[in-house]
């Protein structure tokens, strides 16, 4: 049996929408203004004050709005641009660890993650950790899953583990590599069929191949990617480097 859980909602925004609305709406019937004309600047002020429209919200989902969309410039200078042997193909997910630590509440990376990437999270009953329902507008495909979680639903390193592992990470102590395997901030709830699609490539790699929903979608994944590299200390290929230059101007227009 599972519980639902409600997210906190924006009181404070709405309260401010509802009294400037308010305002807006007798200013403009007193000067005899069209109802459409009201109409449009409802629009107008809602999405100002709540950053998108409900739609739109709905739509780009929870990861998609929780972060930066524009590569950081100075991030992106700090990165090292080297060449990257991969034909050695010594890479082995062991090397990362097993599989998901707890986070220190009780709860696991994987329902910490769901939780915070979901909406409408349903959880085992007498539990605040283990996710059993949700809804993900998954920001790799656009799409709206729900149903069984455990197959539709997977946990995507933004910097897959074996692309780390060629940048850098073979390097680092077995402990560093599994507190990279579950860094909050290269985890993302994706859409199963995608996150093998996308398997181990690396940005340039993967971009050759993704349809982006949306310019959103292709702006944060670019930003966090850079983010996560740069927070590692990890190089990158002249292709992704090419890229990420790229999307560095593409994507000023969104921040």
């Amino acid at each position: 049996m599972s519980t639902a859980k409600k997210r906190p909602s924006r009181l404070a925004g709405l309260v401010r929408l509802l009294l400037l609305l308010g305002a807006v709406a007798l200013a403009a019937l007193s000067i005899g203004a069209r109802t459409s004309d009201i109409s449009e600047v409802f629009d107008h002020v809602r999405d100002s004050l709540l950053g998108s429209s409900p739609a739109q919200a709905a739509s780009e989902g929870q990861w998609l709005q929780s972060g930066a969309t524009s590569i950081d410039p100075q991030q992106l200078a700090s990165l090292d641009v080297a060449q990257q042997d991969r034909s050695d193909d010594d890479y082995e997910r062991a090397e990362f660890g097993d599989g998901w630590e707890s986070t220190g509440d009780g709860c696991d990376v994987r329902d910490t993650i769901l939780d915070r990437d979901l909406v409408e999270v349903a959880y085992e009953a007498g539990s605040d950790c283990e996710v059993t329902d949700g809804t993900l507008h998954d920001p790799y495909t656009g799409t709206k899953i729900q149903g069984d979680l455990s197959e539709s639903i997977q946990i995507d390193h933004i910097v897959s583990l074996s692309d780390a592992w060629y940048s850098g990470a073979e390097d680092w102590s077995a402990e560093k590599r599994e507190s990279f395997a579950n860094d909050l901030d290269n985890l993302v709830a994706v859409d199963a069929s995608a996150n093998m699609s996308k398997s181990d490539d690396s940005i340039a790699e993967w971009y050759t191949d993704w349809d982006p929903p949306s310019e959103t979608a292709q702006c944060r994944y670019a930003a966090q990617y850079v983010d996560v590299l740069a927070s590692y200390d990890l190089s990158v290929t002249s292709d992704d480097y090419k890229l990420l230059k790229k999307l560095e101007s593409d994507c000023k227009d969104l921040a």
